[in-house]
Formats: structure tokens, sequence, C-alpha cells
């Protein structure tokens, strides 16, 4: 019997599936992250196992989904909603899908981003929510647009250098995905170019360069091994020590600090997640805890899933996702942007189909960002069609849907304030059934 052989266009079609996968699964995995990142941000690891004992977090359906602890952290969101980390993400995905990824052009996306700040992601007419201290100071700057990286290099002179957090590297993911006809070199400098719009220490440039060109590498499926992790990350640090020759040919840059290899490299290669100490106080939000883990959970997918011969099984990458995620969000600290970036890489390794579902299908916005990636298949020419995202007006700076007044900011703010009166009550009426209930128990038990 003649042997089985596929022929070159139905290997060809499988190719094309399975990029299409990973391209999903990256900017889903990413978005999911964010959302059950959510439940934990900002508390400590103790903290997440009291609020949260089962370890178990549910979005769809929606009638089931974990409710949030109740704090004012999370009162303004509902479950399956992501933050700001995402949506600055999509800053970056509509930005290159209007240019229908002929060009990539950072100060296009600081422009989008000054008007996030301003009036929230206008493509799905959302609130500004969660706006990050550094990424507020610098695009609030009255001269930011006429010169982004020149702001952001002043505010980090500002704080005498010490300021290195993780806004630049929650949002890069799509740039992998934009880069995938790109070298890695190019991709490294597409990275630094975003990132220092907004952050400028080499400890974000570096982290964004790796984490994009990784997602490149995921989805191209060149990135199979921790073996090709650590050359990876070594390929950064020479491309950097280039970068930062042609930085100090600008005397006035000859004082800023250089890169830490030696800490970097600690970063890129923990034994464990407890030695990021991600749930440390102040340092939460430092660049490196959030680069760290995400690089630690690719890892441990990898070991999971990787055969021998360093191929993915695909019989044991189902349901993956969902423990390694959980298990980084448990530790609390700036949970929803750990997991933000841990997501993109893991759902990029992965692939969509791979995401558990009872999170994947209550995804707020799910459908939404669906027809985005579906557009940027088709410009990638992963998938057929002829999307054009000039032609799309939610790609369009305003979202197609013009500049909020200052009358209509207002009008959104009170009816979330409403929301949220309203929760706080349906609230505190639910444990007032249940605390009655529980007087009732125990009042039968003592008559009995």
């Amino acid at each position: 019997m003649a042997a089985f052989q596929l022929s070159q266009d139905s290997i060809m079609a499988l190719a094309r599936a399975g990029l299409h996968d990973r391209i999903v699964g990256c900017l889903f995995g990413s978005a999911l992250g964010d959302a059950i990142g959510l439940y934990t941000e900002f508390l400590s690891g103790d903290m997440s196992a009291m609020s949260y004992p089962s370890r178990k977090f549910v979005l769809s359906p929606s009638s089931q989904a974990t409710p949030f602890r109740r704090d004012r952290h999370r009162g303004t969101h509902k479950p399956g909603g992501w933050t700001d980390d995402t949506d600055h993400a999509m800053l970056i995905l509509l930005s290159c899908l209007h240019k229908d990824l002929k060009t990539l052009d950072p100060n296009d996306f600081a422009s989008r981003l000054h008007l996030w700040v301003q009036y929230g992601l206008r493509a799905l007419d959302t609130l500004p929510l969660g706006l990050g201290r550094t990424v507020g100071a610098i695009v609030r700057t009255k001269d930011y647009l006429d010169d982004p990286e020149g702001t952001a290099r002043r505010h980090w002179a500002n704080t005498k250098y010490n300021a290195a957090p993780n806004g630049s590297l929650m949002r890069t993911h799509p740039l992998g995905l934009a880069c995938l006809d790109k070298s890695v070199e190019e991709t490294f400098q597409v990275a630094a170019n975003y990132s220092v719009v907004t952050h400028v220490d080499p400890r974000c440039i570096i982290s964004c360069a790796i984490g994009t060109a990784l997602v490149r590498g995921l989805v191209r499926q060149e990135v199979c091994t921790e073996t090709d992790i650590d050359a990876m990350v070594e390929r950064a640090i020479e491309w950097y020590a280039a970068y930062r020759e042609r930085q100090l040919q600008d005397p006035a840059r000859k004082d800023e600090p250089d890169l830490d290899i030696a800490e970097l490299k600690r970063h890129a290669k923990v034994d464990e997640l407890k030695e990021l100490e991600l749930d440390d106080g102040y340092k939460i939000g430092y660049v490196y805890k959030t680069f760290g883990s995400g690089i630690h959970l690719l890892r441990l997918a990898m070991r999971e899933t990787a055969s021998p011969g360093g191929t993915l099984s695909l019989s044991s990458q189902t349901s993956l996702f969902e423990p390694l995620i959980t298990d980084l969000i448990m530790r609390g600290g700036d949970a929803d942007t750990n997991a933000c970036f841990a997501g993109a890489l893991v759902g990029a390794y992965v692939g969509y189909k791979a995401l558990p579902a009872h999170w994947r299908d209550g995804l707020q916005h799910g459908a939404w960002l669906a027809r985005k990636a579906s557009g940027l298949c088709q410009l990638l020419g992963v998938v057929d069609g002829d999307y054009r995202g000039s032609r799309d007006a939610e790609t369009a700076p305003d979202g197609g849907r013009g500049v909020p007044t200052e009358a209509d900011m207002e009008r959104k703010v009170m009816l979330l304030q409403a929301w949220m009166a309203a929760e706080e009550q349906e609230w505190k009426r639910s444990e007032a059934e249940a605390q009655a209930a529980r007087r009732k128990t125990r009042a039968w038990f003592r008559w009995r």
C-alpha cells in the first residue's frame, strides 16, 4: 500500500490554518490574561488566596461568571472586561490595520494614546479606566505630540532614571504579529520605536524588543524550545549594544544609565515565579517582573507540551493555558499586566483553539476582537479576504464615532457611577439575604 502523502496545496492550507490559530491565540490570550488578572490586581498573594479560595475563575456563561472581590479598584469593571493594558494594545493594532501594515508609525500610535487618555477607546466607546501614572504624566504634557520620545526622556530624567514600569511591554504583542514578514533585527527596532513614545528606560526597551520578537518567532514556529528563547535574548543583547552606540552619538545621552545585562538574564531565566516577588509593594509594576513572569510561563508551557524532538504535542496543549495563567495571577501584584504579557506569549504558542472556552467565550468584546484579528490575518495573507483597514471606520483615530464633547464624557461617567451604585445595592441585598439564611440555619441546629 502506498504511503499517504499530503499534496503541496494541503500542506500550505494546514500551515495557513496554524498561522491563523496562533495569531488569534496571541491576541485573545493576552486579552484573557488581562481580564482574569484583574481579579487579583494590586492584591498580595495571601489576599488573593483569601479572596478566591477555589482558584477557579469563570467568565462564560455570564450568569455564572466569577464575581470580583468587592473593592474600589474592581468596582468599575464587569467580569470578562479587559483593562487599559489591552486598550493600549488595541491602539497599536488599530493603527497597524488603518495603514494596511505598509507603514508602522509610532507617532500615529502616540496620537491615538493622546486621544485615549482623554476619551478612552473610541472604537468601543469606552472610558479611559486604569490610566497608569507614567503614561498619564507623559501623554498629558502640553507638547507631547510635538516630540513624544523627547517628552518621555525628560520625564525619565526627572525621575532620576529610576522609572522602568511595564506600560510599554503590556501593549507590544500586536507588533510581533505586524512584523511577521520582517527580520528579527527589524522587529527589535520596531519594538524600540514604539516603546520610547512613553518608556525610554533601557530595561523597557529591551523587554519590548525580546517580547515582540518572541511573538513573531512563536507564530512563525521559529521559537519552539527554551533554547530558542535563550538565543533570542542573546540576539537582543547584541542588537541593543549597537542601538546604544547609535544613541550615544547624541552627547546629551552620555550620562544616561546603560543596560545591566546580568539583571536582564536573571529575570529571563528564573527557576520559580516566587523569585520574582510579584506582590512586592511599590515595585509591583517593575518591567522585569512582567517580563520575567511571561518568559517563565512560556518556558513552562514548552516543558509541558514539547516532545523530545522539540515539536508541539497537540494532545497535551489543551487545558494548559488556564492553570498557568491562574497560578500567575494568584500571586497578586500587577496581575493583569503580568498575565496580559504572559497570555500573549502562551497564546501564540498554543493557539486560539487551546484557550479555555469558559474564558474565551466570556470576553466582553470578544466578537469585536475576532473581527479585527480576521482583518489582520487577511492583510497578512493568512486567510482569504479583501479587508482594508482604511475602509474600516473603527480603525480611524476616533473609531468612526467622532470626538465626544465634555457633556458626552460627563454623561458616560454618570452612567458608570449609577451602574456602580446599583451593583453595590444589589450586593448588599444579596449579603443580607445570605446572612439571614445563615442565622436561620444556626437557629435550626440549636433547636434540633
